[in-house]
């Protein structure tokens, strides 16, 4: 997608500039002007678009480049635990990691009471709490969960499963900043 924005405004798809941001730090970077587009696949949200979260501000999305959506991986009877939203009998004990700020994590929250899910900063970091038995689900988007290495391991050894319940539609987009118009004329 980089390539495409950069063929479209100067010529050559080899002109950018790729910049390492993370799922905690992408808005801020764009707020500043450190980076002029977000290409992570964020979700287009209403609220995004008026006033983000961490940053109060609004930003501009692009129309949807694909659909995902929120699935539970980890233990079976915990991720069918998770899927039912259930929180009894041999579901008590259910834990589900979370990153903080997604819409995962918004997700997560007004489904299930604060103490049956643990937040982290990153899908790393989560797929690690759940792999030291910290909690025994993570709740991610499909596409990207699915390439943490030490999940696939736990899929591959029988020790983890994925979901068959996609829990959320999610209109993903790349991102600009509301008050730049060229970029944002270009995503759209």
């Amino acid at each position: 997608l980089c390539r495409s924005v950069a063929a479209v405004v100067v010529g050559n798809p080899d002109s950018f500039e790729g910049i390492h941001v993370t799922s905690t730090n992408r808005w801020q970077h764009l707020l500043d002007r450190t980076v002029d587009l977000v290409v992570l696949g964020d979700t287009h949200t209403i609220e995004r678009e008026v006033r983000e979260s961490s940053t109060g501000a609004g930003f501009t999305f692009s129309s949807p480049y694909n659909y995902d959506g929120m699935v539970y991986i980890g233990n079976q009877i915990f991720v069918r635990c998770a899927e039912e939203q259930k929180r009894y009998d041999k579901c008590f004990s259910l834990l589900i990691c979370v990153t903080k700020g997604s819409t995962h994590y918004d997700f997560v929250k007004t489904a299930f009471p604060s103490d049956y899910f643990k937040v982290g900063s990153s899908r790393e970091e989560i797929a690690e709490l759940m792999f030291n038995d910290t909690c025994n689900v993570v709740a991610h988007d499909k596409s990207s969960i699915q390439n943490v290495a030490i999940l696939n391991d736990g899929i591959r050894d029988g020790k983890f499963i994925l979901g068959a319940k996609m829990m959320t539609k999610e209109p993903l987009a790349i991102v600009s900043r509301n008050n730049d118009r060229e970029f944002s004329d270009i995503i759209n």
